[in-house]
């Protein structure tokens, strides 16, 4: 099965979080939270993400 082995982000996740609350379109504040997710120390697997945001991983 074929996909994302690794993700790197280089924006802190103070920046995210600023970016999140400027954002006003839906489709980047959906973006924007994904990647404040993958972020996270703990983050959840992507399958969890996508279900959270109701798209296919």
């Amino acid at each position: 099965m074929a996909g994302v082995t690794s993700i790197i982000i280089t924006e802190s996740l103070d920046e995210i979080t600023a970016r999140l609350n400027q954002a006003r379109q839906p489709i980047v504040k959906e973006r924007l939270q994904v990647l404040y997710w993958l972020k996270q120390d703990k983050a959840p697997s992507i399958s969890k993400i996508a279900k959270a945001i109701g798209r296919h991983h």
